[in-house]
């Protein structure tokens, strides 16, 4: 990703941190607005993480520079400004001391939607229990209980292997001991 430019004259930088704009928070809450790729990539946009941050799972995605060049030019990502992103009122951001790596920030909501997904993929057409339950998720705890469920489900249906595939996925957003009592 190093050296690629966009039309609005900005590098691509992988310590550059990208940011959805409104009109990609729009076409997210409609269901096939989006490819795919595009839609779990833009999920896992915080605000936070830096193009470094993510590129693994925009590789996986098969997200390259130029797709993400496209999508800046759709008006979908913008880059952070030098100036932090204001913080929601609630979440506690740990500061970092001499010699120490700041904790990355995770988003409940973005791994809801990226969970969301991932049923609809390993449950094609049998999902529909499973995303109305999710509409009533709201915090941590109902996150955790409903990602029970539905690896559950997902090991009913389609093998054991799979609900553990869906739970590895998932964790990669979430913190290291989220799903300390979840298992199958």
């Amino acid at each position: 990703m190093d050296g690629d430019t966009f039309r609005i004259g900005r590098p691509m930088h992988p310590d550059v941190i990208p940011r959805k704009t409104e009109r990609a928070r729009t076409l997210l809450l409609q269901r096939d607005a989006l490819p795919r790729s595009r839609r779990l990539f833009l999920i896992m946009i915080d605000g936070q993480k830096s193009l470094r941050d993510l590129s693994d799972a925009a590789r996986q995605l098969g997200i390259d520079s130029a797709m993400i060049a496209s999508m800046v030019n759709a008006g979908l990502v913008q880059w952070q400004r030098d100036e932090p992103a204001p913080l929601p009122a609630k979440r506690v951001v740990a500061t970092a001391t001499a010699g120490q790596t700041p904790a990355p920030s995770f988003s409940l909501a973005a791994a809801k939607f990226y969970a969301m997904n991932l049923t609809a993929l390993m449950l094609p057409g049998e999902d529909a229990e499973l995303r109305e339950a999710a509409r009533q998720v709201t915090d941590a705890d109902g996150l955790r209980n409903w990602l029970g469920t539905a690896a559950m489900q997902i090991a009913a249906r389609a093998g054991d292997d799979r609900g553990n595939l869906f739970l590895g996925k998932v964790a990669g957003m979430l913190p290291a001991d989220f799903f300390e009592i979840l298992s199958l």
